[in-house]
């Protein structure tokens, strides 16, 4: 539904104050409040305010000692065969929550990191720290001990969860921490392992059922102190539109209503007896809210892989399982149209698959939907947003677009330089309002203002616009955040990295296309004077840089040598025009 204003239109005087206050770093996020004209609402029935709802942990897991559903599978990781029942879920969430709270004195302020792959003890850890009412802050598996450190301090952790497999990295990091006091070893079932003098061993904390017990979230979190949607939980770490990455803070409040948008779109579609394979990382807040937290609350079975993604095995676990819905990125969907393995196993049961993190092509979406019988439909959204923003529907999806505003929800487009808000077709930046705004960056209120208004619009840097119906379709992003196989990497961050090369004067860092992962990193390289170009090549860089960052960030778009980077007056890397010359070397 389109409205002319649903706020009311500024007036005049307002909108010429906005405008100028436009141009100071300062006021960034003002430039959305210039217009509300051809304001989009969303289709689907309101959500109520989660302000009448119980904190996360009690929310979500309100069904779990139900006779029903108390044995019945919750998740099963098809990498190690383990499962989960939601009984084990409850219990293991109760005594990880007491023992963090009696034991290490876990308090409400304090913060907790958890490095780890999926895992089938994923999400007890992360609703245990939420009863704490402290913050969690998942943290890629793939990370380096360096990449580790800096998440750990920028967001004060006090306790490291990590599993076995990444015990060395972890130490690594912990050991250099300021904010680190203890570190949680989850076991490894397919090897074992021994856990060092000086940390805790999970099992400890799963199989706590000393007194006091913390039946239920601290009263921190509750609404007759705080209203669940002024109280943090979890921080997962994202560049937003520019720079480094910053904590984004989701209170409990967040998280529910962007569990209730989810339900309004999926809930009937999608009934407690169906199963969902989703191979998702689940620090991946895609991974985390949609797969991981939405199937624990509704009680279906979650079927996902805890080690390195491999087609073949993801075709086979869809065999064995018959789960009727998937959850994917388009790099594996482009393996469902292509790859020729899948063709010797039987895919039959799924009936719908979501695709998000990255935009999908038409033409391989129609591939899939040709090729497995199945129908595909996209999504989409930014951990500023809980994550969800629009989705499709099973009833009325738009190939190529990512459907409609969640519930509760309104959007814009806004012309980039004006803030006049455009009608249906017309393409500018896309900023949304609704309950799953996050509160902010952690300790960064200048990088919060930028991004959301003082009317609570949250600018996304992405480029789009709505049809006459409401869909919307990205287009490009204004944000420079590059997203490799749906991972964010921030270009600040690599070049932040290399310059620490003593070969290196200058650099920036963009994204170029690539059919497998959508995006890759290139680094643009300006070498210093006593730099020999024979030693300091395209190869060396990307072996260095390999070294020292997860995968998603090697330089596998390549690195360019060049004079001189082009930078404003201010100082400021103009990364729009070397992106405008590779789109030229690849058109």
């Amino acid at each position: 539904m389109i409205t002319t204003s649903i706020f009311g239109a500024f007036p005049k005087t307002n909108r010429l104050s906005i405008l100028k206050l436009n141009f100071s770093k300062a006021a960034a996020g003002a430039l959305a409040d210039v217009c509300n004209l051809n304001v989009v609402s969303s289709p689907f029935p309101p959500i109520i305010d989660a302000v009448h709802y119980k904190p996360v942990p009690e929310f979500v897991s309100a069904e779990w000692v139900n006779p029903k559903i108390a044995k019945k599978v919750a998740i099963r990781d098809g990498s190690t065969g383990e499962t989960r029942t939601f009984l084990d879920y409850n219990t293991h969430m109760h005594n990880i929550a007491s023992a963090l709270r009696f034991e290490y004195l876990l308090k409400p302020s304090d913060t907790v990191a958890l490095f780890s792959p999926n895992n089938v003890d994923y999400l007890p850890v992360s609703l245990a720290v939420a009863m704490c009412g402290s913050k969690l802050t998942p943290l890629n598996p793939l990370y380096t001990a360096q990449e580790v450190l800096t998440i750990l301090d920028r967001s004060s952790s006090k306790i490291l969860f990590t599993h076995a497999k990444l015990l060395s990295v972890a130490l690594e990091a912990a050991m250099k921490s300021k904010s680190v006091d203890h570190i949680v070893v989850m076991p490894d079932v397919e090897q074992n392992h021994d856990i060092p003098f000086g940390t805790v061993n999970f099992e400890n904390l799963a199989q706590y059922n000393h007194f006091p017990n913390l039946d239920t979230s601290v009263e921190e979190v509750h609404d007759h102190v705080k209203d669940v949607n002024s109280h943090p939980w979890l921080l997962p770490y994202s560049s937003g539109t520019t720079g480094l990455p910053k904590g984004v803070c989701l209170s409990h409040g967040n998280m529910i209503s962007n569990l209730l948008q989810l339900d309004e779109v999926e809930g009937m579609v999608f009934p407690m007896d169906h199963k969902l394979i989703s191979p998702l990382p689940f620090f991946h807040i895609y991974g985390f809210l949609a797969s991981l937290l939405y199937c624990g609350w509704r009680g279906q079975e979650l079927i996902t892989m805890s080690g390195r993604f491999c087609l073949e095995n993801f075709c086979k676990l869809v065999e064995d399982n018959r789960p009727e819905r998937a959850h994917l990125v388009p790099p594996i969907i482009l393996g469902l149209a292509k790859h020729p393995v899948v063709d010797t196993y039987d895919l039959s049961s799924m009936k719908m698959i979501l695709s998000a993190a990255a935009p999908l092509g038409k033409d391989t979406e129609a591939a899939v939907r040709k090729r497995l019988n199945t129908e595909v439909k996209q999504a989409w959204g930014m951990s500023e947003l809980s994550p969800l923003g629009t989705v499709n529907s099973d009833y009325n999806a738009k190939s190529g677009s990512i459907g409609q505003l969640v519930s509760s929800s309104y959007g814009k487009i806004v012309d980039t330089d004006t803030g006049i808000s455009l009608g249906p077709n017309q393409t500018g930046e896309l900023v949304i309002k609704g309950p799953q705004v996050m509160m902010g960056y952690l300790n960064e209120p200048d990088k919060t203002a930028e991004c959301i208004s003082k009317d609570g619009w949250l600018r996304t840097g992405d480029l789009a616009y709505f049809d006459e119906d409401g869909y919307f379709y990205i287009t490009d992003r204004i944000k420079e955040l590059i997203k490799v196989r749906g991972f964010p990497v921030a270009p600040a961050e690599l070049e932040e990295l290399l310059l620490t090369n003593e070969y290196v004067q200058d650099v920036a860092v963009i994204q170029v296309p690539d059919e497998a992962a959508g995006e890759l990193p290139r680094a643009y390289i300006v070498r210093k004077e006593n730099a020999d170009p024979k030693e300091v090549t395209e190869q060396y860089l990307k072996e260095w840089v390999k070294e020292r960052v997860a995968p998603p960030k090697r330089l596998d778009g390549g690195v360019v040598f060049i004079d001189q980077i082009p930078k404003s007056a201010s100082g400021k890397i103009l990364r729009r025009l070397l992106r405008e010359e590779a789109k030229k070397e690849f058109e």
